[in-house]
C-alpha cells in the first residue's frame, strides 16, 4: 500500500520528474513511500505536526535527513527540533 500523502509529497514529485532524484532517491521511494517503513516517515510526521504538507522542507529526506548536498539551514526551527527530537 502506498503512502498517503504520496499525491502531495513534494519529495516524491523531485524523485519522479528527476533523473538526479531518481538516482539519488529512488530506494526512499520503495521504502518509505511504497514499503515498510511508510509509517516511520520523518515527512509524514513533521507534516501531521505542523498541519500540513506545506510546512515540510523541499529537502526533507523521508528518514529526517537533507538531501545530499544541502543542509537543514534554511529549515525552520520547530522543523529541526520535530526532526532531532521525538515526534
Amino acid at each position: 500500500m502506498d503512502c498517503e500523502n504520496l499525491a502531495k509529497c513534494k519529495f516524491f514529485a523531485f524523485i519522479r520528474t528527476s533523473k538526479t532524484g531518481q538516482a539519488a532517491a529512488g530506494g526512499f521511494t520503495l521504502k518509505y513511500c511504497k514499503g515498510e517503513l511508510r509509517d516511520s516517515c520523518v515527512r509524514k510526521k513533521v507534516s501531521k505536526a505542523l498541519g500540513g504538507p506545506q510546512y515540510v522542507p523541499d529537502n526533507l529526506l523521508p528518514n529526517g535527513y537533507p538531501l545530499a548536498g544541502t543542509n537543514d539551514a534554511e529549515w525552520p526551527d520547530m522543523v529541526r527540533a520535530l526532526v532531532r527530537g521525538p515526534i
